[in-house]
């Protein structure tokens, strides 16, 4: 390797006195022919200028600290000028915060022949500055000691360090503060597996899910809790060190499709994946969570996730009890509604009886004729067997709308609900003198709902429209069904006196009511059936146009095969 003779003599600062020299002596330039190829000779002004032009900040000092070579490398970070720095005493000019006392640092340096350490140090615009410094000792030719210096700015390394500290410490408090169990789960593991598959020419983890259900238990052995925090103790009834290792121990049969999706949302590279899910502590007692997991891009690659579960047993009793609360509610406000239409009901349960006895003695006279007619027996029989199934209809539909029970979703035709639906409010209709217009296209998408809900809505929106009218000159109402982005559009639109305004806005407040008898749930409960099954309910109206009430319901899915 090269050597290099440093020459400090030219450019020594005053305090230096006459002509002084840094590390061995350069030879001339008349001798390299006596020295050995790989030795460079630089005189003392090259050498300067090296110094001087290298990027990095370089400066010469005594072992006082007073300044005797100050690079463009030192003016560009620090901000002072060369004829400044030269003889100024270094600590006090760049106002430096050492991480020991300066005695201390000096005597090791002496010792050692070298120091290295971080500094802070203020800049001449008055910005401190995180300085890594790394000193060199030396000494010229009259034994007097110098120290050569370089220096670099981590300033922002050590800012950021800072920052990712913070964030650590902070991520660790919420970890391990927040009332949400926390799993730190390793599943780089699940990277053979895949590869094994794609091996064997499984192109799709979905299909082979289907075909091997057991495959998911696999993954779940392979996956590894490698952290918990306290609140995930407290939720699964045991201690970190029983928590650790495989995660298929929490896991039930019932939820594995769960983990199945989450795997698969990571494989798609989705940022996050949640879901509802059956979990078993320690102990082997189960209870519902909420199941949450993030996949950070930084960390995926190494098969690190972060997993929350949030106990949801109580959320979801709770949610029971309200289902059945309303539930109770609803059906007593289709009492309430059967109720108003007993006259409705026993006119059309009184016409096909009465039929049925006019058809009866119609036949009983035809057999007793002299020669009876047996042809018109028969048709008179067909009659009654008719008026007779009508009758069982029209009491099955009473019937199914007064039966109190859990509601039951299933794919709807609008066509035949609305159908059953006037069937139940055609006497009021009648009584009130309104005539009824019904537009449903056939093909109309279906919806997904409970038909005796729906059903519900449809007769008391119908029942207090036909009553807004009882004043109007003009009777109309109008039922009309169409295809509405990703849902459908059904609504129920009189021409009555209208809304004012005032009112409009709270038509569905439970207990508000604008008839003199009226309880004021019918609205409310309308609106509570409809966000049940995802949909909303709207009030249209301007005064003395009449009333449109408007139900928007999310079209049923294509039916398809299931698919994991």
């Amino acid at each position: 390797m090269c050597t290099v003779g440093l020459g400090m003599g030219r450019i020594a600062g005053p305090a230096a006195g006459a002509a002084s020299t840094m590390g061995e002596r350069i030879p001339s330039v008349s001798s390299m022919h006596d020295r050995p190829a790989d030795v460079l000779n630089i005189s003392d002004n090259s050498l300067a200028g090296l110094l001087d032009a290298a990027h990095e900040p370089i400066l010469v000092r005594d072992l006082e600290g007073r300044i005797l070579f100050w690079n463009q490398g030192c003016e560009a970070l620090y901000g002072h000028g060369r004829e400044a720095a030269r003889g100024a005493y270094a600590p006090r000019l760049l106002a430096t915060v050492f991480p020991a006392p300066l005695e201390e640092i000096t005597a090791r340096l002496l010792a050692e022949g070298r120091w290295e350490g971080e500094v802070r140090r203020r800049l001449a615009d008055g910005r401190e500055a995180v300085i890594a410094l790394r000193w060199s000792l030396g000494r010229d030719a009259s034994d007097a000691a110098w120290v050569l210096e370089t220096g670099r700015d981590v300033t922002e390394a050590r800012s950021a360090e800072e920052a990712l500290r913070r964030s650590e410490y902070r991520f660790r408090n919420v970890f391990h503060a927040m009332s949400v169990s926390f799993w730190e789960l390793d599943f780089s593991a699940l990277a053979g597996m895949f590869g094994a598959l794609r091996a064997r020419g499984v192109t799709s983890l979905r299909a082979h899910i289907a075909e091997n259900p057991g495959f998911v238990r696999e993954m779940m052995r392979a996956s590894q809790v490698v952290d918990v925090n306290d609140k995930s103790l407290q939720l699964f009834e045991a201690t970190r060190e029983q928590l650790l290792g495989p995660v298929d121990r929490f896991w039930p049969p019932c939820s594995e499709h769960v983990f199945a999706a989450s795997v698969i949302a990571a494989l798609e590279k989705r940022p996050h994946y949640e879901s509802e899910a059956r979990f078993r502590t320690y102990g082997g007692r189960e209870f519902d969570g909420l199941f949450t997991c993030c996949y950070p891009r930084e960390y995926l690659p190494q098969g690190a996730t972060l997993v929350g579960v949030i106990d949801i047993t109580d959320r979801l009793r709770a949610q029971e009890d309200l289902q059945r609360v309303q539930a109770e509610l609803a059906h007593a406000a289709r009492i309430s509604t059967l109720g108003e239409l007993t006259a409705s009901i026993a006119h059309e349960v009184n016409q096909p009886l009465s039929a049925i006895v006019t058809n009866g003695e119609a036949g009983l006279r035809w057999l007793r004729r002299q020669t009876p007619d047996l042809d018109e027996v028969v048709r008179a029989f067909d009659r009654m067997i008719g008026e007779a199934n009508r009758a069982s209809g029209v009491i099955g539909r009473i019937r199914t709308m007064a039966v109190k029970g859990e509601p039951e979703t299933a794919r709807l035709a609008l066509g035949p609900l609305v159908e059953d639906s006037v069937l139940l409010v055609r006497r009021e209709l009648t009584v009130h003198d309104v005539a009824l217009r019904v537009q449903v296209p056939a093909d109309l998408p279906e919806v997904l709902g409970d038909r005796v809900q729906l059903q519900q809505v449809l007769v008391n929106l119908m029942v207090n429209a036909a009553q807004a009218m009882a004043g109007a000159e003009e009777r109309v109402l109008a039922v009309r069904a169409e295809a509405q982005g990703e849902g459908v559009a059904l609504s129920v639109t009189d021409t009555g006196p209208g809304v004012p305004p005032e009112r409009l806005a709270r038509l569905f407040d439970a207990f508000y009511t604008t008839k003199a008898g009226g309880m004021g749930m019918g609205l409310s409960i309308c609106r509570t059936i409809v966000q049940a099954h995802g949909g909303e309910i709207v009030a249209i109206s301007e005064p003395g146009q009449g009333a449109s009430f408007v139900l928007k319901l999310p079209r049923a899915e294509p039916a398809q095969e299931a698919d994991c």
